[in-house]
């Protein structure tokens, strides 16, 4: 009899194993499923890029909480709106979380995915002579601190030899790139599309031009982040983790509907035009949903520790993986969402 246990706990052992290590348990059951009637949750949305996006996917009908959305025009802008509870969650880059870890504001990562492409990278003012990313020694560069483009600067010197005193930051607001640039107050800065397109067509024959991103600079991570104290509610946090789900969802449902994402959000919403917003579309390939622990946590933690280097978020010793909230890892599209987990409602 005792011989039977003992090969059954052995072989339940391994099936346990066999389950961790396939990331059938990668689910923490911890993390409250079910949405009470009535939950609700704000997005703090950047452009109406997130709502757009669940909305044009067929996703935001599925929602089991009652999510509504408030745009705000950076991602330091989006922390606040959650520190001052008018929002519970939030879409960023990847620096507007350390800016968070920093400054103690008791928010964490819930959600990544990465879009492929060259959608963010310098541009450079007329007559600036550079021509590649070694020539921004010595000259003046669009910073605006606490945002993806300040990141992305510094990976770009750190892959062309260059320090970040190597160079003259001038702190200016995202939407005062371009502007900037035309007027030769700053030599180069990180513009997105279609932002960059409009620009380099505004200042043709002037010797203004794009630099391809050094290495691996620009990763292109669209974040979620989610107060603490949502997610100590069961409630929010059950809606915030069915958020996630089908937002997930909604990303790679764009991989193969560019076209209705550019109707729907590019031309209608952004009122782009449709040259532009096929620039848009172009610069955007792929999306997909990374590892955390062996890809998204290192590479925050580089971002970090450039960022200290180049005299940002003095004073702390910061861990990446203190920026996520590990329950949420295992989640993917194919995670059941809480209309799917509950049935009865």
């Amino acid at each position: 009899m005792r011989k039977k246990h003992a090969v059954a706990a052995a072989g339940a052992a391994a099936l346990f194993s066999f389950f961790l290590t396939n990331g059938a348990f990668a689910e923490d059951p911890s993390l409250p499923t079910k949405v009470p009637p009535g939950t609700k949750i704000v997005l703090a949305d950047d452009a109406n890029n997130a709502a757009s996006l669940l909305k044009l996917s067929g996703e935001y009908d599925k929602l089991a909480a009652d999510v509504s959305f408030a745009n705000f025009t950076s991602g330091p802008l989006r922390l606040e709106a959650i520190r001052a509870g008018a929002a519970q969650i939030g879409a960023v880059g990847d620096v507007p979380p350390i800016l968070a870890h920093f400054s103690d504001a008791n928010v964490v990562i819930v959600g990544v995915v990465v879009t492929e492409g060259p959608s963010t990278i310098v541009a450079t003012a007329p007559e600036s002579g550079i021509k590649e990313l070694k020539d921004l020694k010595g000259k003046k560069v669009g910073i605006n601190p606490g945002t993806a483009q300040q990141a992305i600067i510094f990976r770009d010197l750190k892959a062309a030899g260059l320090k970040a005193d190597d160079i003259k930051p001038i702190n200016l607001g995202l939407a005062e790139f371009a502007d900037a640039l035309r007027s030769g107050q700053i030599d180069a800065a990180v513009l997105k599309q279609p932002d960059r397109a409009r620009y380099l067509k505004s200042v043709a024959g002037t010797g203004a031009k794009e630099l391809d991103n050094g290495g691996d600079a620009n990763r292109n991570l669209k974040i979620i982040y989610a107060s603490k104290t949502a997610l100590d509610n069961p409630a929010q946090a059950a809606a915030i983790r069915d958020f996630v789900v089908h937002w997930y969802r909604a990303s790679l449902w764009k991989n193969d509907h560019k076209d209705v994402w550019k109707a729907g959000y590019l031309v209608k919403d952004q009122r782009l035009s449709s040259e532009d917003a096929d620039v848009v579309n172009a610069a955007e390939k792929r999306s997909y949903i990374p590892k955390w622990a062996g890809d998204i946590i290192p590479r925050q933690q580089e971002t970090i520790d450039i960022l200290q280097a180049a005299g940002s978020f003095k004073g702390k010793t910061l861990k990446a993986e203190d920026e996520f909230d590990p329950r949420f890892e295992g989640l993917d599209e194919k995670s059941k969402s809480a209309g799917e987990l509950h049935t009865d409602g």
